[in-house]
């Protein structure tokens, strides 16, 4: 009576059951043949059959005890289960089930194939480990040879490999697929990529005359193509002298090695119309499983077979999947280098909430913004611990505006990307449904209506938020977080949540109105005076008056004015080590200067290098960082604020006297209305940022409040440690939430994740498909910085200028806050900047940054201080070192290296 388990697979098995019972190769096989791609006929016998031999032949303890004996050596453990299997007779009723099996391939010649339930996935592959037998001609050779792959599952090298992955080796499931033999003319391997370079967008090609076993054991040289995927182009080719050749030896029932003829010695294995076959089957997989392919195929009599495919195991770029578009170019200025997981939780957090908000006030149906939820809150991604912006949805969401074409050409500025986005990608990312359908238009015409409304009452909106703002903020600034536990901390933290961040309407909208109207600016500046410099629109907009976020530089030059007339106390300053001026001012004589600087970290404490990075302590946390300031104005003489201001203004005065000069009539009267609203736009985008910066500041307090009261509960090992969860993973801990209740180990796992980041440098820009961290190309390319030589010397470089003057110094680079930030009039190289910055320039004599565009805060402010400043320099921080003079002009945004 037939075993009831005893049930072969075949083409017409369900799904289901070929899936379970085939192993690697018969379930691919099983999948291509159902996807009407031309497979030799074949049938699987599934690991039944084998427990069922192991079972009726009474081995299966032997096999146990022999796998588990410590003594042996795993060649012996192997030779020993083979001879067993080998000899052991096979049980009459798996014969006849087999001998079944054999005759419904109906074919003279048969390869008999195993297939471990483990192999072929894009883990784990056995390739050439287990056993295969081609030529096989009668039943009985059938038998010998299916006992045979059995045993293949226990040779030495697929025991070593088991042990190695941590692969079961006691219960080991293997199949075997009896198929019908190809004799080939031609046959061969492909990878539907370059597994060498790891290129998706080409597909290799190694064939050889004959059987491919040769080619798989590495008996043969073969003939290799290079194809381009899109159109089957030959790229490359490398055509070997083939002197041998792998045919049928018909009394042994095995492979024969034989001579090839001498005019095919040296001539391509591939016709045309072979590689034509080849591209188009290649497509045709690859679309099917939907990533690479390591394929094996036969020719015979011009008729292409597909003998098996597996997945490509080694790291290949996707080239399928949704696409993704990475920039960092802008907010490197906000978050630099490493941000910790807190602090991008919450950036993402609120970038979700503001952007949500901005369509609410365009009166977007709620039911439009939670289809586009998808993409509000994912706005932001971070690779390697860097946040970069998710540039694909910062397009949908622009496409809301009418007008979609020139204000994404408006974004990219305002972003300060540094390649626009192709055409079609950018018109393929608009939300679909915001343009189409009966109420398109209407619904596109109140958008654009409120926006008008909101153009026409910008200041109003701006002031009555500024008003609101400061009263919720002076509540939650005096606050002293430190005294109260985590639990009481998050109450105060959600009600901020609610108070000011769910309204934060006004900065939003004036972010989208300066991008509009700075956008405006510029286009009309290149149009109407382009004959008067790249940087005559930055000298209109300095000296714009009323930015709140450089009062705190400004009140520095005063204080450090108060100290220059009292010798003593600047004595006692420049003499006392930054950490200790604080406690050595506190115990002087000098009270009233004592009082104006605790005066000035209550009012700006929250300001400090790369702000709004949450891990960053400010002047609450290390006071010291204002006498770093303090000092470098002090030994450079900047101790005049009116002296300061006066230049700022003679280069808005000059730009103005310029522009009546070359401009008139309606022109006139449209570009000063564009000027009008830009400068108003650019001071309230700034003004409002400090508001932002201010929230941070708050933030900053609690989180670390927070993380001060799970170090004294023995939740976490110190304070800094609260910045290595997720904002998420922290609202857990205090709501109930977290899947994993050990934090310790969850910090442990990230620190030693950005420890390996601190040595990685993605690129500023990227894409990504399917999976964004596996198989895509973060890293930029191995290149040098490339200068075009056309047009600068050997010597010069050229950035994006912003602020005018032609300045000649030496060169200071300070990268972060741990390298020496003593400056006395230097031009100051960095990577990038942010507010915090900004107590160093009056330390400076000009400003060089190598990231950053044009409304970068780096930028403006510095236009608004009048000192000369070039941005967006390729190869900056590489290309000029501490103590190099160079000449710098701020107009042309030329660097001429004059000594190394």
């Amino acid at each position: 009576m037939k075993p009831h388990n005893l049930y072969i697979v075949s083409k017409d098995s369900t799904h289901h059951f070929a899936k379970k019972e085939s192993g690697g190769k018969g379930h691919n096989l099983y999948l291509l043949s159902k996807n009407d791609i031309k497979v030799p006929k074949f049938v699987t016998l599934p690991p039944a059959f084998f427990e069922e031999f192991k079972k009726q032949s009474g081995i299966e303890d032997y096999l146990n005890t022999i796998l588990e004996d410590k003594h042996l050596s795993m060649q012996e453990v192997s030779e020993k289960i083979k001879h067993k299997i080998v000899e052991t007779n096979m049980p009459l009723v798996i014969f006849e089930e087999i001998a079944r099996a054999y005759e419904e391939l109906e074919r003279d010649l048969i390869s008999v194939r195993s297939s471990a339930h483990d192999e072929d996935s894009a883990l784990h592959s056995f390739a050439g480990q287990l056993s295969s037998f081609l030529y096989i001609s009668d039943l009985d050779m059938t038998i010998h040879s299916i006992k045979e792959c059995w045993a293949s599952a226990y040779s030495e090298r697929s025991l070593a490999y088991r042990t190695i992955n941590k692969l079961d080796i006691l219960n080991i499931k293997v199949s075997v697929i009896l198929q019908e033999m190809i004799d080939p003319d031609i046959s061969g391997v492909l990878f539907t990529c370059n597994p060498i370079n790891g290129k998706n967008d080409q597909i290799v090609i190694n064939s050889v005359y004959g059987v491919g076993e040769g080619l798989v054991s590495g008996l043969l040289d073969a003939d290799t193509y290079t194809i381009m995927k899109k159109d089957g182009s030959v790229s490359e080719k490398n055509i070997v002298e083939k002197t041998k050749k792998l045919i049928r030896d018909e009394k042994e029932q095995r492979c024969l090695e034989v001579a090839v003829s001498l005019n095919e010695q040296n001539a391509e294995s591939l016709s045309a119309s072979d590689l034509k076959a080849l591209h188009q089957i290649t497509l045709k997989i690859e679309d099917f499983y939907g990533r690479p392919q390591d394929v094996e195929w036969a020719i015979k009599d011009g008729e292409l077979f597909i003998l098996q495919s597996r997945p490509v195991t080694t790291g290949i770029e996707n080239s399928r999947g949704i696409l993704y578009m990475w920039d960092n170019s802008n907010i490197v200025e906000s978050y630099g280098g490493l941000t910790m997981p807190l602090t991008f939780g919450f950036a993402h957090y609120v970038y979700h909430q503001v952007y949500v908000q901005f369509c609410e006030i365009l009166l977007v149906p709620q039911s439009r913004i939670k289809e586009m939820d998808y993409f509000l809150k994912n706005m932001l991604g971070l690779f390697y611990g860097r946040v970069y912006y998710n540039l694909l949805n910062w397009y949908k969401l622009t496409s809301i505006l009418p007008g979609y074409k020139y204000n994404r050409a408006f974004m990219e500025t305002m972003m300060g990307t540094n390649e626009a986005l192709q055409d079609e990608i950018a018109e393929r990312v608009k939300p679909p449904e915001f343009h189409h359908g009966p109420l398109a238009k209407v619904r596109s015409a109140l958008t654009g209506l409120k926006f008008f409304y909101f153009h026409l009452n910008i200041q109003n909106v701006v002031d009555d938020f500024l008003t609101e703002f400061h009263i919720v903020y002076n509540k939650f600034r005096v606050i002293d977080y430190s005294r109260l536990p985590a639990d009481k901390i998050y109450e105060h933290y959600q009600a901020l949540e609610r108070e000011m961040l769910w309204k934060w309407h006004a900065p939003i909208i004036n972010d989208f109105l300066c991008m509009v109207h700075y956008g405006l600016f510029k286009k009309f500046t290149s149009k109407w005076l382009g004959h008067l410099g790249d940087s005559f629109h930055n000298d209109l907009l300095a000296g714009n008056g009323n930015l709140e976020s450089a009062e705190p530089t400004k009140r520095l030059i005063v204080m450090s004015g108060y100290v220059s007339k009292k010798p003593k106390l600047r004595e006692l300053i420049l003499s006392t080590p930054n950490e200790m001026c604080l406690e050595a001012i506190n115990q002087s004589e000098f009270q009233e200067f004592y009082f104006m600087v605790l005066e000035y970290i209550d009012k700006y404490g929250f300001r400090c290098m790369s702000e709004m990075k949450l891990e960053q302590k400010d002047l609450h946390q290390e006071p010291g960082l204002f006498f770093v300031f303090l000092k470098n104005l002090i030994n450079c003489g900047q101790t005049d604020l009116h002296e300061y201001e006066k230049r700022e203004k003679e280069i808005r005065e000059n730009a103005e006297a310029l522009l009546d000069k070359n401009i008139s009539g309606v022109k006139k009267v449209i570009y000063k209305w564009s000027l009008k609203h830009a400068r108003k736009a650019v001071m309230n985008r700034e003004n409002t940022r400090f508001c932002r910066t201010r929230i941070y500041g708050v933030v900053r307090a609690m989180f670390y409040a927070i993380g001060e009261d799970f170090t004294k509960s023995n939740i976490i090992d110190k304070k800094d440690d609260i910045f290595f969860l997720s904002l998420d993973e922290l609202k857990g801990a205090l709501e109930g939430t977290n899947s994993i209740q050990n934090l310790r180990k969850v910090i442990d796992v990230r620190k030693s994740e950005y420890e390996l980041y601190k040595n990685l440098e993605p690129a500023a820009r990227f894409a990504t498909r399917g999976p964004v961290y596996w198989n895509n190309q973060h890293m930029p390319k191995e290149e040098e910085v490339v200068f075009d030589e056309s047009t600068l010397g050997p010597n010069q470089m050229r950035g994006i200028p912003c602020s005018p003057g032609i300045i000649e110094g030496v060169v200071k680079v300070i990268i972060d806050t741990n390298d020496d930030m003593t400056l006395n009039g230097e031009i100051l190289v960095t990577e990038r900047t942010d507010p915090g910055w900004i107590p160093l320039y009056p330390s400076l004599s000009a400003l060089l940054v190598e990231r950053g565009g044009l409304l970068s805060h780096s930028a403006i402010v510095a236009r608004e201080m009048g000192l000369p400043t070039i941005v967006g320099i390729k190869g900056l921080t590489k290309k000029l070192k501490s103590g190099m003079k160079i000449r710098i002009n701020g107009e042309t945004g030329i660097i001429d290296i004059l000594e190394e």
